[in-house]
């Protein structure tokens, strides 16, 4: 119902705040109608989206002169918080109030995510099941002329419910006396869940999102690689008494050829070929004793930052130690204590943070102790037996890094999307464990390199299915895209 109001529009918006309060006059038959708008903004349910009126429910339209648009994000990412922008423009010098009201919606038309502000101009609310964002009396900009722009949070939903469309209705006023002369908008704009990023790969070396086979030979200390989409490559680096560490450490989604070597504390270094540039970089760091396959993006900015776990560092107490490559020009180096003597690290990104989190499995209780780098959250996974081998690793595909081990043949997965147990019989005691992404779905494929006929055999996650490769020879080193422990 449309209620209009005779009183000054001086020093309000109008459209969207009209009230009415109804008073029968008993000596007389017809309905006296007195309308109070506010300029806090609307009441809610004026956002335009399904079931739900808009702007013109309180004022008349008029030709409209200007713009009026929603700008979300590309897509979200479930739990994440993004900004958003509401905005008028014209260059009718007429407009000199502003309002609107916007909420969110998923398939269904139910509320999806909700709202905070981020400075005085706009407010929430809720009703109906809903949220929604107003501007309030200081966000209308009186006499302002041009238009009128409002930002503030929304906090998508903690799951991927599909298609999300943001609606909004808007009110470019003419700060005049009646209910006439406004002009009025609506808009939306619908968005998707991104797409999880498929597992950091430390062994795909074209940059394709697919794990590239590759083997290390000590003989002539070389790398022979069998890249997915490029084909075969071959760099010499390192020596046979190094540690294989490839990872993508100048950021440009191929992994660099890399070793570290054992020595002295001023005298261990990482080496590594970038592949964007065809240079040798050389990270002093860490000491003979150190565990090097902890490398990983510990600081979040897409590259993989050297780093060491130290057994015993102080006393019992364990340490890991990494240089981060965000924001370090002076190449700082980070220590964490994480884990006690007789520890196994187990690293991985078990928050889906895109961040390396501490995690060791502790042989005398059998269980991973993992502190999660979003929110130090500390997390207690009882999975698996000392005389494992532990392959930790995306296996369900949502991004986040699972407990998993191998054992006679066996891989014991447990499953971070709802806790559940999967079990692969894949391969022997005596082969290489060398799981990764093979065939490009954002999962980790359970996979082994066999010596004694130097094939790959791989289990296709997307299909169920086995791939059957021959490459490399039998005195020759698998090169792990999930480090092996």
């Amino acid at each position: 119902m449309k209620f209009r109001s005779t009183m000054a529009k001086g020093g309000v918006v109008f459209a969207f705040a009209a009230f009415a309060l109804f008073f029968f006059a008993f000596n007389d038959t017809r309905l006296t109608t007195t309308a109070f708008a506010y300029p806090d903004g609307a009441p809610d349910g004026t956002s335009g989206a399904p079931g739900e009126v808009n702007c013109t429910d309180c004022h008349n339209q008029t030709t409209l002169t200007g713009q009026f648009q929603i700008v979300p994000p590309a897509s979200y990412v479930p739990g994440q918080t993004y900004q958003i922008t509401v905005q008028h423009t014209t260059t009718d010098t007429t407009r000199k109030r502003w309002g609107f009201q916007l909420t969110s919606l998923r398939s269904g038309n139910t509320a999806a995510g909700t709202f905070a502000t981020t400075d005085s101009t706009t407010q929430t609310l809720s009703g109906g099941g809903r949220f929604y964002v107003n501007q309030t009396s200081a966000g209308t900009f009186r006499n302002q002329t041009g238009g009128a722009t409002w930002t503030f949070n929304w906090t998508a939903p903690a799951t991927d419910v599909g298609a999300i469309t943001f609606y909004a209705s808007g009110l470019q006023a003419n700060n005049a006396n009646g209910d006439s002369g406004d002009q009025t908008y609506v808009a939306s704009q619908q968005i998707s869940a991104a797409a999880l990023a498929p597992p950091h790969q430390f062994t795909d070396f074209d940059g394709d999102g697919k794990t590239d086979p590759a083997v290390y030979r000590p003989a002539d200390q070389s790398w022979y690689i069998n890249q997915s989409t490029d084909g075969f490559a071959a760099a010499q680096w390192g020596l046979a008494s190094d540690t294989l560490t490839p990872a993508d450490f100048d950021g440009d989604n191929k992994t660099d050829v890399a070793v570290w070597r054992p020595g002295a504390p001023d005298e261990a270094a990482f080496y590594i070929l970038e592949s964007s540039t065809g240079t040798v970089r050389i990270e002093v760091f860490g000491q003979t004793g150190d565990d090097p396959t902890v490398i990983g993006d510990w600081d979040g900015d897409g590259k993989a930052d050297v780093a060491v776990y130290r057994d015993s560092a102080q006393g019992s107490q364990s340490y890991f130690y990494y240089r981060g490559s965000l924001n370090n020009p002076s190449g700082n180096i980070t220590f964490l204590a994480w884990g006690a003597t007789g520890d196994v690290p187990v690293t991985g990104d078990y928050d889906g943070d895109d961040k390396v989190d501490l995690a060791v499995f502790r042989p005398s209780n059998n269980v991973w102790y993992i502190r999660q780098s979003s929110n130090s959250l500390i997390r207690y996974v009882q999975w698996g037996v000392s005389t494992d081998k532990f392959v930790p690793g995306d296996y369900d595909g949502d991004g986040m890094t699972d407990p998993a081990v191998f054992r006679n043949g066996v891989w014991y997965i447990k499953r971070s999307t709802d806790a559940g147990t999967t079990y692969i019989n894949w391969g022997l005691n005596s082969d290489d464990l060398v799981p990764g992404d093979y065939d490009g779905d954002a999962k980790t494929d359970a996979a082994v390199f066999r010596h004694t006929d130097g094939i790959w055999y791989i289990r296709k996650s997307s299909t169920g299915t086995m791939s059957a490769m021959a490459f490399g020879t039998n005195p020759d080193r698998a090169v792990q895209a999930v480090f092996v422990n």
